[in-house]
């Protein structure tokens, strides 16, 4: 039996709290905060500075490290006789030495961030998670996350996903809105984590991509793996590399230049949606990622001039987590809950169905 969908909207009573500077723990205790040094040598042929780094320390982003170099943490012997930066060709049996810096403690403070609760209970809540928000801390990163306003509505959740990721069964891009599952102890976090293992969660997405398709459904199961060039970007690797990876697709309305995708992802890689329907040359909408545009206007839509100081239909990536369907972890009961569309991808659609109406064979 499916549970019905209760919603709350919880709204700050109070002005919401920033959250504080975070310091690394030694520093509260009184010591100094250690480094963490690596001392490497290329043994390989010319390679990037960066590269070289990436693939030696694999536990660190390239992005970080890239951070590191231009900051002054990577020395090499010998000395380049140029500037060390990430994109230096590194000759065979040149010492690279790294000083990493300390993790910062990542501030945990609850905040007043208004949510829509769909359901709670003693073990899990689910929420509609609102776009331009991330779902839990990450380094350098100083503004508040879901994480810190699940502590201010909820307080007490799951310690299984670690000190900085409370309650986090599963994650949304940041600008994805939509449903979302939160774990309040840990027997609800490992009852939920094994049905994402397992893959019996059911989820469904809507995303209003750039593009017209011919086929009207299908299935898209390229690995996904990290891009080689880009180190924010996820990319269908080559046979072999990255991780299994498999979105059901089904065209619901298409437009004149854009199309409105239901999806059903079967294993949840990063960007996994986002991925695949690039890798068919149908981005979505404003994914300054792996699209074409940062913003849609309303007269992009009616092929008019811009007029001065129209402001957008949209400026976020137009995907939304629509349904989620899984078992209760205590009770074994089915739930189900669906969160309509926001109001910007309602209003883009809106906009679409007026100034670019679908063709004739468009499914309904």
């Amino acid at each position: 039996m499916a549970a019905c969908c209760d919603q709350e909207s919880r709204e700050p009573t109070e002005p919401e709290t920033q959250a504080a500077d975070p310091a690394h723990p030694a520093a509260e205790e009184g010591r100094p905060a250690a480094l963490e040094v690596h001392e490497l040598t290329n043994e390989d042929g010319n390679r990037r500075l960066d590269q070289f780094l990436s693939e030696k320390l694999s536990g660190h982003s390239r992005s970080f490290l890239q951070k590191l170099i231009s900051s002054g943490c990577v020395e090499l012997d010998p000395p380049p006789g140029k500037p060390v930066k990430a994109s230096l060709k590194i000759a065979p049996g040149t010492r690279v030495k790294i000083e990493i810096p300390p993790p910062r403690k990542m501030s945990l403070e609850p905040v007043a961030i208004p949510l829509n609760f769909l359901h709670e209970d003693e073990h899990l809540a689910v929420i509609d998670k609102p776009a331009g928000i991330t779902v839990h801390p990450a380094p350098n990163q100083d503004e508040p996350t879901l994480v810190n306003a699940l502590l201010h509505w909820i307080g007490d959740l799951s310690g299984i996903g670690g000190e900085e990721r409370p309650g986090i069964v599963h994650r949304l891009d940041r600008e994805t809105s939509g449903v979302l599952i939160v774990a309040k102890n840990d027997r609800a976090h490992q009852g939920l984590s094994e049905q994402f293992k397992e893959r019996t969660v059911k989820k469904t997405y809507l995303a209003v991509c750039r593009g017209e398709l011919r086929e009207l459904e299908g299935t898209l199961d390229g690995p996904i793996g990290r891009s080689r060039s880009h180190s924010k970007k996820m990319v269908v690797a080559r046979a072999g590399e990255g991780r299994e990876s498999r979105t059901d697709w089904r065209v619901k309305e298409i437009y004149k230049g854009y199309s409105l995708i239901e999806c059903h992802p079967h294993t949840g890689r990063t960007h996994q949606i986002r991925v695949h329907l690039a890798s068919i040359r149908l981005p979505v909408a404003c994914d300054k990622l792996y699209g074409r545009e940062k913003h849609i206007y309303p007269s992009d839509l009616m092929e008019n001039q811009r007029a001065p100081g129209e402001a957008p239909v949209i400026e976020r990536h137009a995907l939304h987590a629509a349904k989620i369907v899984f078992s209760h972890p205590a009770t074994g009961e089915e739930m189900s809950f669906s969160a309509p569309l926001h109001t910007d991808m309602n209003t883009l659609v809106e906009n679409l169905r007026e100034y670019c109406p679908g063709k004739p064979n468009s499914p309904k």
